[in-house]
């Protein structure tokens, strides 16, 4: 009877590990075509000629990827935030206002490493492509938004 236990056991966790990883495997695809899609329309978008969109995606590459490493670090910080709110120490004021104080210095280099993105790209854009590409940046993640919330709120239904 153990051993029946013990194999259901396994078979479960084989199962849900497999299921995960698909589901990651899943999501990082759609992540990449998402990322391919808007390189495209930001191509068309912004007019780029292909020594113009190599020189540009270069650095803006460079930039996501600092961006990442910070959104990371900030993450992080707010499940330390979250641990400091759920246990009652005395010393989970001090504890937090250190967080905080993390947390809002993160988010100022996210803002600066993105304030340097834009000066950084001045000699290969003009102002027109740099307004546009702010302007697409916001619009695009806003599509975004609303498909994935609209997909959630159909599956829901669905369910």
């Amino acid at each position: 009877m153990k051993i029946l236990y013990l194999l259901v056991a396994l078979i479960l966790t084989i199962s849900i590990t497999s299921f995960s990883q698909d589901g990651m495997d899943k999501m990082m695809r759609q992540r990449n075509k998402i990322h391919q899609l808007e390189k495209i329309k930001l191509i068309d978008e912004l007019n780029l000629d292909e020594e113009t969109s190599v020189k540009f995606f270069a650095r803006r590459n460079e930039m996501q990827k600092e961006v990442e490493k910070l959104e990371d670090k900030d993450d992080e910080i707010i499940k330390e935030l979250e641990k400091s709110i759920q246990t009652k120490d005395k010393n989970s004021e001090v504890v937090q206002k250190q967080l905080l104080a993390d947390l809002l210095k993160t988010r100022e280099k996210i803002e600066k490493t993105k304030r340097q993105f834009i000066d950084s790209i001045k000699d290969i854009l003009t102002t027109e492509q740099i307004a546009k590409l702010v302007v697409f940046e916001q619009r695009f993640r806003e599509e975004i938004r609303r498909i994935i919330l609209n997909r959630r709120h159909s599956t829901k239904n669905e369910g």
